[in-house]
């Protein structure tokens, strides 16, 4: 009879523990929004990290930004949650993305989809042109550091439609 009681306690405590949501229990919370220009300082809890599929650096926060300060394009959506920008103009473009910023941490300006993620700012440039389809997305993170500590200063971080001058002439 003991038997059966550890197992019909086994049995429910493992139920339980299926039944509750991830999220429920230290659910992710957004980074406070950043102003361009304005110096950010910000003392990240374990809530502020997400862990990006496919990258084995760590968990990293990431950056919130109020879009008409980033981009004027209007099926550029911004979801306030993930703190990624999107794509949804129903055809492939091409876009410029520029930053300046200076930072005490290390940031990546990254795009992605389908769960991929691969850095902007990698060759020292402060620009990069991306053939974007709907769906893909720009996000820009910070890798957790030792004191969770997160200073920066973003001038400019801006997502445009190319246009190539040749074209335009």
């Amino acid at each position: 009879m003991k038997k059966m009681m550890i197992i019909a306690a086994c049995v429910g405590g493992l139920a339980c523990m299926l039944a509750c949501n991830k999220e429920e229990v230290g659910a992710y919370t957004p980074l406070p929004k950043i102003h361009l220009g304005e110096t950010f300082k910000y003392k990240c809890e374990p809530e502020n990290y997400i862990r990006l599929e496919y990258d084995t650096l760590g968990e990293a926060a990431v950056l919130n930004f109020y879009k008409d300060e980033i981009t004027s394009l209007d099926y550029l959506e911004y979801d306030e949650n993930s703190c990624t920008f999107s794509f949804h103009k129903g055809e492939t473009g091409l876009y410029r993305i520029s930053w300046e910023y200076t930072s005490e941490n290390t940031l990546r300006i990254l795009y992605g989809q389908n769960g991929m993620w691969y850095r902007m700012n990698a060759s020292g440039t402060h620009e990069y042109l991306l053939e974007a389809n709907d769906g893909m997305a720009i996000k820009v993170i910070a890798y957790r550091t030792n004191f969770d500590s997160l200073h920066c200063t973003i001038n400019r971080f801006c997502i445009e439609e190319y246009k190539n001058e040749e074209q335009q002439e």
